[in-house]
């Protein structure tokens, strides 16, 4: 039982003590207003019980959004790892020259230092020269 009850069960006893009853005027009204005050106070109590539920829901909603906040976070934190991992990866590539074959679109790679534009480079994938000679340039030479 709660303070507000406790109080109001002692206003009961007392006006039973002082032989308080319906009989009178006075005795109708401080009757009504007693039963009045008791069943705000079972309302009070309830309405405490109720909060106590929805704080102990809250509580454990708050418990799982932490545990979320900290698995994305930590997912965010690999992301960045990768990012990091990847841009050491993009370094390492440095040194190699990438190119689209202009016949079938496949990427391929030149080491740059042995790179040699002389060369004929094929394809990989569709067997073509990489690199046409350009008409201008037989031109150049003669």
């Amino acid at each position: 039982m709660s303070k507000m009850g406790e109080k109001v069960a002692y206003l009961k006893g007392l006006a039973e003590g002082l032989g308080v009853t319906a009989e009178t005027d006075k005795g109708k009204l401080m009757l009504a207003m007693i039963d009045t005050l008791e069943a705000f106070a079972e309302q009070s109590e309830e309405t405490e019980e109720a909060l106590h539920e929805l704080q102990e829901v809250v509580d454990e909603l708050d418990s799982d959004v932490g545990d979320l906040e900290e698995a994305l976070l930590s997912e965010a934190e690999d992301d960045e790892e990768d990012d990091e991992e990847e841009d050491e990866d993009d370094d390492e590539e440095e040194g190699l020259i990438e190119y689209e074959c202009p016949h079938c679109g496949t990427v391929i790679f030149f080491d740059e230092e042995a790179f040699d534009m002389e060369q004929e480079h094929l394809c990989p994938n569709c067997n073509r020269k990489v690199f046409e000679e350009d008409e201008n340039d037989e031109d150049d030479d003669e």
